[in-house]
């Protein structure tokens, strides 16, 4: 069952949400948010699909600290910057947004029913305007201050 939410969360219903579900699907466009939700999975320990889109480029990962290979959102973005611009702000092609949560939807069925390798450790790179995807390796950070401790 998907359960949509189009309302702000704090950090209390956040985590009750987050701990109430599966898995979490981020579609959001700020880093403020990405960050808040990847710590509330890392915290509930529940997959996060994590998915943007900007301009004529996308991007796709899976952080799932139920793994303890896995890294988190943190681990490849760190602190972030609120000084990147949002989709509204620099623009973005519909179709690559529609590519990006086809993608997520994917990685989500794959959790879900348990079959194929999810992207988990591995940030895939959709480059529309060339029609080229590319994939980098992420690793977990033992001293990321969101999941490093998870596991050790």
């Amino acid at each position: 069952r998907l359960v949509p939410l189009r309302e702000a969360l704090d950090a209390d219903s956040l985590a009750a949400r987050i701990a109430a579900v599966d898995l979490v699907l981020d579609c959001s466009d700020n880093f403020t948010t990405r960050a808040a939700v990847n710590a509330a999975c890392v915290a509930a320990g529940r997959p996060l699909v994590s998915g943007a889109a900007i301009r004529l480029e996308g991007q796709l990962s899976v952080f799932d600290p139920r793994r303890a290979d896995s890294p988190c959102y943190h681990c490849l973005y760190g602190e972030g910057s609120e000084a990147e611009l949002s989709c509204s702000e620099a623009g973005v092609l519909g179709p690559v947004v529609g590519l990006v949560g086809s993608l997520q939807a994917l990685e989500a069925l794959k959790l879900l029913a348990g079959f194929g390798e999810p992207l988990v450790g591995r940030l895939l790179l959709v480059d529309a305007a060339g029609s080229r995807f590319r994939e980098l390796r992420v690793k977990r950070d033992p001293g990321c201050p969101v999941c490093g401790a998870r596991h050790g």
